[in-house]
């Protein structure tokens, strides 16, 4: 029985094997073969691509080329006899145009000797470039591309090109343009990037490789280089083609086109045998799965393995390209009935989705980010004239008490109000991520102190009582964001007081030993107890939702915006705490949050405190200093010019940037006070062109503006501006930046 059973098997065996050995030769050829194509076609649509822009590129200097020597001030300059440009007219002329022009690096004119006689760069004036073959052709009347290069560090790619200037008896001289070219194709090396991918080089005829993936190729001159050139130019022709070449002991496969301009050569091409690994490796997978069931499914996979497998490939890449982001691409339906159809229709439907959901959340960030902008930048203003005024007016010895306490209510209001925006600006940045917490020096006693106060009116118009309990033995130094403590505690507060109708709100404040660990910081559990209204579970459970209040009742009884507890809870957990809330309806509420805060040094003696703002400004002697303040609003200016007087500061007024720029251009400044919008140029540009002077290169250049979105503030430091302040003016922040930029006169 055991010699049946082998000879009735062995036949099987071995021809289940032989069937399996062709089985895995069959599908590794079919994927090779569907690589190969794949990768052709995508190889050929990036080297068209390429080469298109190449040509357009190259066009399109040709014809500024063009443009350029029609002008009447290069044929004026070559009218003889030539007269020479001592003004600098021409010289100012070609700069405004190479700024008018990202791409423009210089433009010089040369005499028909190849002598440069004028340029946007005063040091090639006086230098001949009658040896150069470009220059010689432009003198022969053609319009012509000359040398390229390659920066070794920066890799940027820099063509140059050349044309004739027509004169009274022909041709009289000749114009070259100097451009820093765009990136064509990616000329940085990233080695995050797969070496399976293809890539995109430029070889120009003289054999210069302007664009590769190996940072030691690229802008490198070799003679294997030029044969390279000649040998795939040769074999591509006019209409490109498909080419395998060797570079340095490595195989390439890919496709090759001679652009019709620059005869530049766009070759895309990856390493042959890491193109076609997937292929091998899916040929070895499908051979020890048919060793386990092609004895069962042999001549089912036999006849649709090459159907199965190229649809399934197809699949695989487009998921693979959509995983690493690019969503854009499309995937046509599929008649397919079976399951790999209807994976293929799912598929496309799920990145519709997608592509529709990333759309709108585009479209809804950038609304929502518009919105803040002009929001905080129209309330700031006139908040700026009342906060400011206010400030100026507290500054008089002479009020009355009453008139004292007006102008610190109105101070308040403004306060609050400003409060409110810049709860909806750290919403904003908690959702990008982008809420930091500063570390300073401060009193906690001090901070709970000041929080009751400022809403002791409100309280007190209720007849509440307001209390600080602050445990004897707790500490009162510490290191921390005083600012986001009191933060919370105002909203906390102010919540207590408004949903409070008798009783009062008692703060109070210990030293929460359960939540220290061994890091040395001191945990403070900070709670705030009120009698007002309370609340169910259900209510507690929405509490620290952005934009929930109780209900829609309580909504339009007592207003608020639903910030307040979502940043407050936010806030406590980057200060290394939680909140716990405890209440119960009709009988009062309760809020607790502890934080972690490192114990700081002993206060300083009295003598040593800072001084008033009043008398700081006083004391600063900036007598001898000159201050330009750029600022179209005439509130604003004033307001600046009052809290700068004490100082005794030269100051001058500009009322758009272009007097700015023109003021800093007919005398020098110790430093510049630039708003940000302003009509006629606005202050980016104004400090532009202020850091391009001279005279404006080094001067203390600080934003003074309501915009106040993290965007803006990148912007102004990037432009060139030195420090950056919002409005309202923060006082002590403007005596700050005095104290840093100028300090006092020598």
């Amino acid at each position: 029985m055991y010699n049946l059973r082998f000879k009735l098997l062995a036949p099987f065996i071995l021809g289940t094997l032989a069937l399996t050995v062709v089985l895995a030769w069959y599908a590794y050829s079919s994927a090779r073969r569907a690589l190969e194509d794949a990768m052709l076609l995508i190889s050929e649509a990036k080297t068209e691509q390429s080469s298109g822009a190449m040509s357009f590129l190259q066009r399109s200097i040709l014809t500024a080329a063009q443009n350029m020597v029609t002008d009447q001030r290069i044929r004026d300059l070559f009218t003889e006899p030539m007269v020479p440009d001592p003004a600098g007219k021409i010289a100012d002329w070609l700069d405004i145009v190479i700024q008018g022009n990202d791409y423009y690096r210089d433009i010089l004119l040369v005499d028909r000797t190849g002598k440069c006689i004028a340029s946007s760069n005063l040091g090639y004036i006086g230098v001949s470039y009658a040896d150069r073959d470009y220059v010689r052709r432009a003198l022969s009347g053609l319009f012509n591309f000359g040398e390229a290069s390659v920066g070794r560090l920066t890799k940027k790619f820099t063509a140059t090109a050349a044309g004739p200037i027509d004169g009274p008896h022909g041709i009289a001289g000749a114009l070259i343009l100097i451009c820093d070219l765009p990136k064509v194709v990616n000329y940085e090396s990233d080695s995050v990037h797969s070496e399976r991918a293809v890539f995109t080089a430029l070889l120009s005829p003289d054999g210069l490789f302007a664009a590769h993936r190996d940072r030691n190729i690229m802008g490198r001159a070799d003679p294997a280089f030029k044969a390279l050139y000649d040998n795939l130019s040769l074999k591509v022709g006019e209409r490109g083609g498909a080419v395998n070449y060797t570079l340095f002991d490595k195989a390439y496969v890919g496709y090759a086109e001679v652009e019709n301009i620059g005869k530049w050569l766009v070759v895309t091409s990856g390493v042959t045998g890491e193109v076609f690994a997937p292929a091998y490796r899916v040929g070895m997978v499908l051979f020890g799965l048919s060793l386990l069931f092609l004895c069962v499914v042999s001549l089912v996979v036999f006849r649709f393995a090459d159907n199965i497998l190229q649809a399934l490939l197809s699949l695989v890449s487009y998921a693979k390209r959509v995983s690493e982001g690019d969503l854009e691409l499309k995937l046509e339906p599929s008649t397919r009935r079976d399951e790999l159809g209807i994976l293929h229709n799912s598929l496309r439907n799920l990145v519709d989705v997608l592509q529709d959901m990333i759309r709108k959340t585009q479209e809804a960030s950038k609304m929502k980010g518009e919105f803040l902008a002009n929001m905080s930048h129209e309330i700031r203003t006139p908040l700026n004239a009342i906060i400011g005024m206010a400030h100026l007016s507290l500054r008089d010895g002479d009020l009355s008490p009453k008139q004292h306490s007006y102008l610190e209510k109105i101070r308040m209001a403004a306060r609050s109000l400003l409060g409110v925006i810049n709860d909806i600006l750290d919403i904003s940045k908690i959702e990008a991520g982008m809420l930091v917490v500063e570390r300073s020096r401060f009193n906690l006693k001090e901070t709970v102190e000041n929080s009751l106060a400022i809403h002791q009116e409100s309280a007190k118009a209720k007849e509440l009582s307001l209390a600080l309990e602050y445990a004897e033995d707790a500490p009162r130094l510490f290191m921390g964001d005083t600012l986001r403590i009191g933060q919370v505690l105002n909203n906390l507060i102010g919540n207590a007081v408004k949903f409070t109708d008798a009783g009062g709100i008692t703060v109070h404040c210990r030293r929460d030993g359960e939540q220290e660990t061994d890091d040395g910081a001191i945990a403070m559990r900070i709670s705030v107890t009120d009698s007002g209204i309370g609340m169910t579970q259900g209510v507690i459970d929405t509490l620290f939702k952005p934009f929930t209040q109780a209900d829609a009742s309580i909504t339009r009884r007592f207003g608020g915006t639903g910030l307040g507890l979502a940043i407050s809870s936010r806030i406590v957990e980057m200060l290394g705490g939680a909140f716990r809330v405890e209440s119960e309806p009709g009988h009062g509420t309760t809020f607790s949050f502890f934080v972690k805060l490192p114990p700081a040094e002993q206060q300083q003696k009295k003598a040593e405190e800072e001084l008033p703002l009043s008398l700081a400004f006083e004391k600063l002697d900036l007598s001898a200093r000159r201050i330009l303040v750029a600022e179209d609003n005439e509130i604003n200016r004033f307001i600046l010019e009052e809290m700068l007087a004490p100082t005794g500061v030269n100051l001058f007024m500009a009322a758009n940037g272009q007097e700015a720029v023109d003021a800093v251009k007919e005398q020098n400044f110790d430093l510049v006070l630039m708003d940000m919008q302003m009509p006629v140029m606005d202050g980016l540009e104004a400090t532009r062109v202020i850091r391009s002077l001279e005279q404006g290169r080094d001067v203390p250049i600080v934003a003074v503006t309501a915009n106040a979105m993290e965007d803006d503030k990148a912007k102004g430091l990037a432009c060139g501006m030195s420090d950056y302040l919002t409005k309202p003016i923060e006082p002590a922040e403007l005596l700050r930046v005095l104290h840093l930029r100028l300090g006092p006169a020598e």
